[in-house]
């Protein structure tokens, strides 16, 4: 059976998270700082429909209204009914561990127009080699003029990922953060030329993301140096770094194993045509 799940699941909902948490991280961290019911101005609420099992939840579906879709699930039951909502319903991204991403998307891919299919992994830091850089510091993204920051991170997202979003949508994203979602800025010379920041959080991991250097101060150590200062903080808090790389991005893996991250499980970010 599919239900759409309230604030009133909650406690079931995260205690099904929990048993698959890195899996599961980034829906615990919205769940847990936004909420289950969908509030159409927040970019990290969404629509959340579960599979019952035999009265147990067995699967989770959001649609968060950024537009993308993290499907998480125990049982292979729970399969073609979240395909068949999905087909029904705009999707922008799928993303999520390959082991729950792919079943969805081989059933769903003769119904949507597939315009990227990116293979990544998942990295996790349990021992950390730091690394600095003697000419830089950095800045928490309140501590700077907050026209610079959207202006940044609008770039940085069109010209590091091939996002496109409007000032308005990236000042959201900006606002809409939780405590520990830092957004940091590495400055050299008193200008912004790397950011990168917590993009999901929980009582176990801190996940780094959106990880950018400005395409003329690249080749200087800066996107290392960040990821190294927010794993540092990362642990001070008692919690686990992770982040997501593209498989075929060679010089981040080699920077991120250089710190101390290894490969958890294959990762998968599929856009669509809407």
């Amino acid at each position: 059976m599919i239900s759409l799940l309230t604030q009133r699941d909650k406690t079931s909902v995260i205690e099904f998270l929990k048993q698959d948490s890195i899996a599961g991280a980034f829906i615990i961290g919205n769940v847990l700082e936004f909420g289950l019911d969908n509030r159409k101005d927040q970019r990290r609420c969404g629509d959340y429909y579960g599979y019952f099992s035999k009265g147990q939840l067995a699967g989770i579906l959001p649609f968060y209204n950024m537009g993308s879709c993290i499907p998480l699930f125990h049982e292979e039951e729970v399969i073609e009914p979240f395909a068949q909502i999905m087909v029904h319903r705009p999707l922008e991204m799928l993303i999520g561990m390959k082991k729950f991403v792919q079943p969805l998307y081989e059933i769903i891919s003769g119904e949507k127009n597939t315009l990227t299919y990116q293979e990544s992994s998942y990295f996790v830091n349990k021992s950390l080699t730091p690394f600095s850089l003697g000419d830089s510091s950095f800045a928490e993204a309140n501590e700077l003029d907050h026209h610079r920051v959207a202006a940044f991170v609008k770039d940085a997202y069109w010209h590091g990922f091939h996002q496109q979003y409007s000032l308005e949508e990236v000042e959201a994203f900006v606002e809409q953060r939780a405590i520990e979602e830092e957004l940091l800025f590495l400055m050299a010379e008193g200008k912004m030329v790397a950011q990168a920041y917590i993009q999901a959080a929980t009582d176990e991991i801190n996940q780094i993301g959106g990880v950018y250097t400005v395409e003329e101060e690249r080749g200087k150590g800066y996107c290392k140096a960040i990821v190294s200062k927010l794993c540092q903080n990362i642990i001070k808090r008692g919690k686990t770094p992770t982040l997501i790389v593209r498989k075929n991005n060679f010089s981040a893996v080699r920077a991120y194993t250089s710190l101390g991250f290894t490969y958890f499980d294959d990762y998968l970010l599929i856009k669509f045509q809407v």
